[in-house]
């Protein structure tokens, strides 16, 4: 075999262990944006999530706003609850939860 032979046998060993360096890093590229994406994907649906869960809550608060505009029994019975309000001619008892003997 001559001389040129033999380094074109080198020159295209050396090309093809370039070429596949070259392909294991596109490779490689490719799965990390492929993770990024997917944890994007993913960060996207928590949080597709998490609005349907506060305008399901935004929702319910809005329901309880008409219920106190419209119900007096409602307004009563927080305004009792919060505040401790009683009628006159009632009697308001609290009762006390007993503390463990130590």
């Amino acid at each position: 075999m001559s001389c040129n032979g033999i380094l074109m046998r080198i020159f295209r060993v050396i090309l093809l262990i370039v070429a596949l360096a070259l392909l294991a890093v596109s490779v490689r590229q490719f799965m990390n944006g492929y993770s990024a994406w997917q944890d994007a994907q993913n960060l996207e649906e928590d949080f597709q999530k998490e609005i349907l869960r506060l305008e399901n809550r935004r929702d319910e608060l809005k329901k309880q706003v008409e219920l106190l505009k419209d119900d007096t029994l409602t307004k009563e019975r927080l305004v009792r609850k919060r505040f401790g309000y009683v009628k006159p001619g009632e009697i308001k008892i609290k009762v006390i939860k007993p503390t463990p003997a130590k």
